[in-house]
């Protein structure tokens, strides 16, 4: 099972703590109205959701369903932290039976960068993650004594704990769909996307992404269109369009600044792509959203 997750809203968090029994420790019986975030460190925990029976360990991370009953099954020490919360779009799918985000079809890209894909449980393997993980819950508990605005920094780090829990999945998961590439190519492939996000108003050639990149510039565009569904150039005009919704909804900039801001070479380009990706021209997007 995983969800689609839409970011344009931030989470109302009920509840967040950290929780380790003293002794042996069996989950009550409920049925909550919220989602409910579990991260183990240490011990186990095994419970139903459901007619679904699932053993949790230290690293695994869990996300419970509303509306569904669930209990523990059997007693284990324990030690997670948790947080319920509600207001966040979380689109639950079959895992495998949606397409990947920024798929392309027709042409268009199917999801913008405002939703990520979050698993019902995954694990986490680094270390680096797993402090960050603590450092975030650690941080929005001791906001509750510290500040009396501590619901909006537990929903903003609740978001970044996510996002962080979202994006390694997707690392492994494309290491795992990839282990037939090396290592060290993805590794490059991961230098290179990340260059695009941070360049992309740029002028980049072939040319100049093969210097940086280390790699023949063909076999680079091969691969991260066998990773990514597209090609590094196609890629690159998905993140400027992005950019540019993203301007178009908040400024009241001009078109051929929003071209020139983003990467394109002048704005009737940018009015084609646009369009070609969007289905609709820059001008009707942007009058359709409310400033």
């Amino acid at each position: 099972m995983e969800y689609l997750v839409s970011l344009t809203t931030l989470p109302h968090v009920s509840f967040l703590n950290r929780f380790a029994p003293k002794a042996e420790w069996t989950h009550f019986r409920r049925r909550n109205g919220e989602f409910i975030l579990y991260y183990l460190l240490d011990g186990a925990m095994h419970l139903r959701e459901g007619e679904e029976e699932f053993s949790l360990g230290p690293g695994d991370v869990f996300l419970l369903h509303p509306g569904l009953v669930h209990e523990g099954t059997r007693p284990a020490p324990c030690d997670y932290y948790f947080a319920h919360f509600s207001n966040l779009t979380l689109l639950p799918f079959p895992s495998g039976e949606f397409p990947a985000l920024g798929e392309m079809e027709d042409g268009e890209a199917k999801y913008d960068m405002q939703r990520c894909l979050l698993p019902k449980r995954t694990h986490i393997e680094s270390p680096e993650l797993r402090a960050r993980l603590t450092g975030s819950f650690e941080e929005a508990i001791a906001a509750r004594e510290a500040s009396q605005n501590y619901p909006a920094l537990w929903a903003c780090k609740l978001l970044e704990i996510l996002i962080a829990v979202s994006q390694n999945s997707s690392q492994e998961a494309l290491v795992r769909q990839n282990s037939q590439i090396p290592l060290r190519t993805l590794r490059r492939l991961e230098e290179l996307t990340a260059y695009l996000n941070r360049h992309y108003g740029d002028k980049l050639t072939g040319k100049q992404l093969e210097s940086m990149v280390g790699m023949n510039f063909d076999y680079l565009n091969r691969i991260f269109h066998r990773v990514n569904g597209r090609s590094i150039f196609q890629y690159l005009t998905w993140v400027r369009i992005n950019r540019a919704k993203e301007l178009l909804a908040t400024t009241d900039m001009k078109l051929w600044e929003i071209a020139a801001e983003t990467g394109f070479s002048d704005q009737f380009y940018f009015s084609r792509q646009f369009k070609k990706y969007t289905g609709t021209s820059p001008t009707f997007y942007a009058k359709g959203r409310i400033r």
